[in-house]
């Protein structure tokens, strides 16, 4: 599997948050249909899922694991599984920030954690102190503060966190490139100037 780096990640997820992409649980990445929304028993898609019928609809690890087939990898599809079994490298958060003092990196999963449930829900730390996760059926895909009870952080297998994440992840968002190459000419194009 090709490595995909943390800005590709992230342009993904970009994507999914600037079409006003939807959630319903067990999703990544189709269109939810009336067809599928009459049939629904959950009762939180019954509730809300029909504003989403039309619409691109993940859930929290469906949309990871949606950013990883478009770059051309894999990401399971589950929260617990993605912690426990696809981060090269994880920990702790307090109040946003790595508990080892490290800093967080463009591109990182972060998880909310509880006894009973474990890792419950995934989003993408983007930098900035941003996240865009797949919130919830009455939500969809937003954007949302690393402090606001992120718990835990994983570096996902088959990511490329070693690049200028901040500066790359940031830059296509404030100029509107929204492709991996464009991200790179940028990048390249900001490094021949520092280089200068």
């Amino acid at each position: 599997m090709p490595n995909i780096s943390s800005s590709e990640l992230i342009a993904q997820f970009q994507t999914a948050l600037r079409e006003g992409w939807g959630y319903i649980y067990g999703a990544s990445g189709e269109i939810w249909t009336q067809a599928q929304q009459n049939a629904a028993s959950r009762e939180q898609t019954k509730k809300y899922g029909q504003k989403w019928v039309g619409h691109r609809v993940a859930d929290c690890s469906g949309l990871f694991a949606w950013a990883f087939r478009q770059l051309g990898g894999y990401c399971y599809h589950g929260s617990n599984t993605m912690f426990r079994r696809y981060s090269s490298a994880s920990g702790s958060l307090s109040a946003g920030k790595r508990t080892d003092g490290e800093p967080l990196k463009p591109g990182t999963a972060v998880y909310k954690f509880n006894a009973s449930e474990g890792y419950h829900h995934v989003g993408l730390y983007i930098g900035e102190g941003a996240v865009i996760e797949a919130k919830g059926t009455a939500y969809g895909v937003v954007t949302s503060k690393i402090g606001s009870g992120w718990t835990h952080w994983g570096e996902l297998k088959g990511v490329d966190y070693a690049e200028k994440g901040e500066q790359i992840a940031m830059s296509h968002t404030i100029f509107g490139f929204n492709c991996a190459i464009c991200l790179r000419l940028f990048d390249s194009v900001v490094r021949s100037f520092h280089l200068a």
